[in-house]
């Protein structure tokens, strides 16, 4: 029983920082980034201002966190962090359905099947980051969080991207282009901002890491 306790203990703060990029995620959602429109405006659709959001920006965060998470838990306990928070995401899903009508949520979010395929491709881009980073943690320190973030987002972006452009006659394959540059460049920085927390967030024994 003192073990169950503990590893809800545990699950705590990582669940409560993954559903806080959620929440800011869909926060930023209808603020659009259009200080990179360089296309001229008979070609807008190619404009990331049309479509990018600072929600898509604040996503990348999820995978510095499990990074952090993997480093002083390791998997399972990052594992289990993920679906925890996945079921509070589902559970304020429903609530809100409930509450404010079908239309409603998808008027303010997206229609259920948009939802269901990213919530599919970045719950398998978590558990491919996580996998990533437990494989190749240890020595040059580096390796595990810039290679388990950028595996991560690039499985995300692929899955979500790659089956939004089936049948659409939006560009979705330069909104692919556009999201992989991002996940790419987060987990360049993810690096920085991992590595001046190392010395504050150790290994429990038995994880090892650098």
């Amino acid at each position: 029983m003192r073990a169950f306790f503990n590893a809800l203990g545990r699950m705590i703060l990582p669940v409560a920082a993954l559903f806080s990029v959620f929440a800011l995620a869909y926060l930023g959602s209808t603020r659009f980034v259009t200080q990179f429109d360089v296309f001229p405006p008979d070609q807008w659709f190619l404009n990331p201002g049309y479509w990018l959001t600072y929600g898509h920006m604040a996503l990348p965060l999820i995978f510095l966190v499990l990074n952090l998470v993997n480093r002083k838990y390791g998997p399972g306990t990052s594992i289990a962090s993920v679906i925890v928070t996945w079921a509070l995401v589902a559970g304020t899903l429903i609530w809100a359905i409930t509450a404010y009508g079908l239309g409603t949520v998808e008027g303010q979010v997206a229609s259920l099947g948009i939802m269901a395929t990213f919530f599919g491709a970045l719950f398998a881009g978590q558990l491919v980051s996580i996998y990533v980073f437990d494989q190749v943690r240890g020595i040059p320190w580096w390796r595990a969080p810039f290679y388990g973030a950028l595996f991560g987002g690039l499985i995300f972006a692929g899955f979500f991207y790659g089956q939004m452009a089936y049948g659409a006659e939006e560009p979705w394959a330069n909104r692919l282009a556009v999201m992989a540059g991002i996940y790419a460049g987060a987990a360049f920085l993810n690096v920085f901002i991992y590595w001046a927390l190392r010395a504050l967030i150790r290994p429990l024994p038995g994880f090892g890491g650098a």
